[in-house]
């Protein structure tokens, strides 16, 4: 990586300042007076001091700190919105998509007639048509689509309980183009040149029928979707790498490569994201950094990282750092920042003088280390060891995007530490909604938690042999005045500016290997679910305890009855009631109660015939109208007298009786 010269521009408005207080100084900065071996002007004295203070509050600016929130898009892709003016949404990684219904219109069957075949309705009766919009650009793929939490879709065609009947039709569009336009519904409305340009969605076709949706159309919904392409530096042979993919070509960016889902690496999603993305020319969200402020091998190296394999705690291997997440447009470029980089732990993005790169978050500690003494300082220098007191945290929790709950937001658990020096406990609360492992938020989480007590920040200006150093780079600093013998205390360049003097102001933050140490021992398990089950309208309850027993009772003149008894446990509020048939030969059954009251637990019937064995089954009716699986049993009717009521069925279709010639039945 070569050396960068950095400019910070608000340092150079500070010595501008200088400049106009002290006309003297002028040509000092202008190069007119040297560096003489060993001494440095007055000036240069005054402008470093002045330098300090500035680049002490510039630091504070430069580093992205901890996530600021959660987006509304985590919430609001939970279910279908209809909002004429929602917000561009961007979705980097494997999670669920937005849920923003565009267009809808109700037609009968004559009237579909212009749709692509496959989404034609055949069956009478009304159809629903709908378009949702996913995200904002073009994506890889789309892998499940969930109604409520049935699966619906799975990734090729319509499957499930609502395909009944031709009850649901989906087809994915995984990016809007001008030459891909169909008409959908009555074609009035969604014609051949609504295309959607640019952007992915979902074309949904559900027949609106109370036997396929006895609740009405579901309104959540969860796509899950394969996100944005990303550019990959490491795939551009006219940036140091090898392949077809360009910064300023967002069509040569790929979600996949070769096996690797560069799709959900947080570096190249940054990247990404810093670039923008375009459409026609036009840049439809993302900043759009020129590449010539990008520090490409930076990327690459952090992309790399990203993509180590770190033993998991619960076996094998896993990649070190992944990006699954949702944002908008709506969002404040700082926050989708902070968020992005948050899943690579407690690096940072900066921009020192318009050069972007990351810096920190991985423990490089065994890398290159400079050295530096007091005799490579200039003048005065402001050593803040530690922040207030109010800024100390020893707890910290947050949540996650759980894909086992449909990418709805989970506790991650929490990381504690030993406590404050003051004994009082207190928390931060880091939301990491583009990580979706829990384990990996609990690693970044530690990395946040020790890194907030290794705080120390250090401004000087330093004289040109700082020239070798750059941001991010490592140094020891030996200070025996603050108790730094050798080797020195460990730094980090987090802001580096340099004069016309070959002077260098750099800000300094403190690091220690305990930042990135994380045992696979402290691995802390998922808080109990204790969230109550909701209703579940496809509930099904089975008979439980069915029993059957037969007695002959005596009934009017002397004749007994034979008869037969079920019993069952009495089910849950659930349950409407009970229906219960019987059958002498298994093939036909005869209902003896259709909807009788399930909490009675008993039902009294006759016997079809008495003195043979009986089939006996029952089911439950829930309050949602589903019924349940039949439970079944078989009982010996007991012995009555006299003729029975019911003695068999005609089975033979065709029966025929002796006649005469006159047809009549002998």
């Amino acid at each position: 990586m070569g050396k960068t010269v950095k400019l910070i521009v608000a340092a150079v408005v500070v010595i501008a300042l200088v400049v106009v207080a002290q006309p003297a100084l002028a040509g000092l900065i202008a190069g007119k007076a040297a560096v003489a071996a060993g001494t440095i002007g007055i000036g240069a004295k005054l402008i470093a001091a002045i330098a300090i203070a500035a680049a002490s509050t510039l630091a504070q600016r430069l580093i992205m700190g901890k996530p600021k929130g959660i987006g509304n898009s985590v919430f609001e892709r939970m279910n279908i919105t209809v909002e004429p003016t929602a917000p561009r949404r961007i979705v980097f990684g494997l999670t669920a998509a937005a849920a923003d219904e565009r267009f809808h219109e109700k037609i009968k069957r004559d009237q579909g007639g212009q749709n692509p075949t496959h989404l034609r309705p055949y069956k009478k009766g009304d159809y629903f048509y709908r378009v949702i919009a996913l995200a904002s650009h073009r994506i890889n793929a789309v892998k499940q689509i969930y109604f409520e939490d049935t699966l619906s879709y799975n990734g090729s065609s319509a499957i499930g309980k609502f395909t009944k009947d031709e009850g649901l039709k989906v087809h994915p569009v995984l990016e809007g183009k001008r030459n891909n336009g169909f008409r959908f519904g009555s074609g009035g409305y969604w014609t051949n040149n609504s295309t959607f340009t640019g952007c992915a969605y979902l074309c949904l076709v559900h027949r609106m029928d109370a036997d396929i949706y006895p609740d009405g159309i579901p309104t959540r919904l969860t796509t899950v979707v394969e996100g944005c392409p990303v550019y990959d530096p490491r795939l551009d042979s006219t940036n140091g790498g090898s392949g077809s993919h360009r910064p300023t070509d967002n069509a040569t960016w790929q979600w996949t490569n070769g096996g690797r889902q560069i799709g959900r690496n947080p570096a190249l999603a940054l990247l990404t994201y810093l670039l923008g993305w375009r459409v026609n020319g036009k840049l439809m969200w993302g900043m759009g950094i020129p590449a010539s402020r990008i520090d490409f091998a930076n990327f690459v190296e952090y992309a790399n990282i990203c993509e180590e394999s770190v033993t998991s705690h619960y076996g094998g291997t896993t990649q070190r750092y992944t990006c699954d997440g949702i944002f908008s447009t709506a969002e404040a470029h700082e926050s989708i920042l902070a968020a992005i980089t948050s899943c690579m732990g407690a690096a940072k993005l900066v921009d020192t003088g318009g050069l972007y790169q990351l810096v920190g978050g991985v423990n490089d500690l065994d890398g290159p280390i400079t050295t530096f003494t007091e005799r490579d300082l200039l003048g005065q220098y402001e050593w803040r060891p530690s922040q207030a007191v109010r800024e100390y945290f020893n707890i910290v929790r947050g949540r996650f995007t759980n894909p086992s709950k449909l990418y709805q937001l989970e506790d991650w658990g929490e990381i504690e530490t030993a406590p404050l020096a003051d004994g009082i406990p207190r928390t931060l609360v880091l939301e990491l909604p583009a990580v979706t492992r829990a384990e990996t938020a609990q690693r970044i989480a530690k990395q946040f938690l020790i890194r907030n007590h290794y705080s120390g920040i250090l401004t000087a200006t330093f004289m040109p042999a700082a020239f070798t150093v750059q941001v991010g780079s490592l140094i020891r600093l030996v200070l025996p005045s603050e108790g730094w013998a050798q080797p020195g205390k460990l730094f980090r360049v987090i802001a580096q500016e340099e004069t016309a003097e070959m002077l260098f102001q750099m800000t300094l933050q403190e690091e220690n290997e305990a930042i990135y140490a994380f045992d696979l021992n402290e691995v802390k398990p998922l808080p109990d679910d204790i969230r109550p089950p909701g209703y579940n309208p496809e509930a099904q309850e089975p008979v439980e305890g069915l029993t059957v027993t037969s007695q002959a009772v005596d009934g009017a003149n002397g004749v007994r009855q034979s008869q037969i008894t079920i019993r069952w446990e009495e089910p849950d509020a659930a349950v409407g009631s009970i229906a219960i048939e019987v059958s002498t030969d298994g093939t036909i059954w005869n209902e003896v109660a259709a909807r009788f009251t399930a909490s009675a637990e008993e039902f009294v019937f006759n016997a079809p015939v008495s003195g043979v064995a009986t089939q006996v089954r029952a089911r439950f009716r829930m309050l949602s109208g589903i019924y349940g699986p039949y439970s079944t049993t078989t009982v010996q009717a007991a012995v009555g007298s006299g003729v029975p009521s019911f003695v068999g069925y005609l089975t033979d279709p065709a029966v025929t009786f002796a006649a005469d010639s006159n047809g009549n039945i002998l």
